[in-house]
Formats: C-alpha cells, structure tokens, sequence
C-alpha cells in the first residue's frame, strides 16, 4: 500500500533563491516557488501506513526552514563560501563572481548542488531520518521547480 501528498494540493510549498554556477540561465541569481510531493510506501500498522499529520509535519517543517531564503549548497566545488558574523559569501570559482548575503537570509545545506535534484535528496534523506516505523518501506519524493517541472527520488527505509 502507499500513500500520496500533493505538494501543490497540499500546500507543502516555499519560495526560494539559489542559483546553478555556471549555467547560461541558472547561473544568475533567481528563484522559484517550489512544491515538495511525497508517496510514502509500507504496510498498514492498525488504521494508517502513517498519520498524514505526521508526514505533513515533517514536510512543512523542512519547507519552513528554505522559505524566503538563499540555498547555497556546502559541497559545491564550484562554488568558494566564506562568513562572517554577519554575512555569508560565495564565490562563483570560474566566473569570479561574487555575492555577500545577511547570515539569516541564507541556508546553507550539505549537498553538491542547488538543483531540483540534490534538494529532493536532501528532503528524501532527512523525512526518511524523521519517520522510524518499522512498517514503512519506500519512500518516493519530488521536488517541483514551479508547476510541471521537477526531479524525482526514492529512498529504501533500513528495518
């Protein structure tokens, strides 16, 4: 059995910045509203496979930390960050460009990059951290760079 949440439908959404050095489009400084839709996959343990409430919690929680922020991924070897106490910085290696954000307008997460890619990984792996029930199998994750288009995971659960 599995069970669905519609990022969009669900409203388990944030806007955020980022940007893809490098990239003839991406590699500006630009955002999105993105949508995070999760198919969880396991055995009904008395009534549910999970509380949606749980799983939304999670989401939302997660969704809440990117909103209205600037991503910049930490394993980027594209990418140089510096800080201070009071700004984040990044170099942009080959082009030599250069951005200085305010520390609390920044997250910074341990992933080789910002696309729709790595960001449903990094979601993917911390719901799965989230969740222990031994009744769960499968979980399968999407991240949505604004209606239509996205990038898609699936994470085994260890027993």
């Amino acid at each position: 059995m599995w069970i669905e949440l519609d990022g969009w439908a669900a409203k388990l959404r944030f806007s955020a910045c980022h940007v893809i050095p490098d990239h003839p489009k991406c590699g500006k400084l630009h955002g999105h509203t993105y949508a995070v839709s999760v198919k969880l996959e396991g055995e009904v343990d008395g009534e549910f496979i999970i509380d949606f409430n749980i799983l939304k919690n999670i989401i939302t929680e997660l969704c809440d930390e990117l909103d209205h922020r600037i991503i910049i991924a930490e394993n980027d070897p594209r990418i140089k960050i510096s800080s201070t106490n009071e700004n984040i910085g990044m170099i942009i290696i080959k082009s030599g460009k250069q951005y200085s954000f305010p520390q609390e307008d920044v997250v910074r997460i341990p992933t080789p990059s910002v696309s729709a890619e790595s960001l449903c990984v990094w979601f993917a792996d911390l719901i799965v951290q989230n969740l222990k029930a031994d009744n769960l199998a499968q979980i399968h994750v999407r991240v949505d760079e604004g209606a239509g288009q996205g990038a898609g995971c699936t994470r085994t659960f260890n027993k």
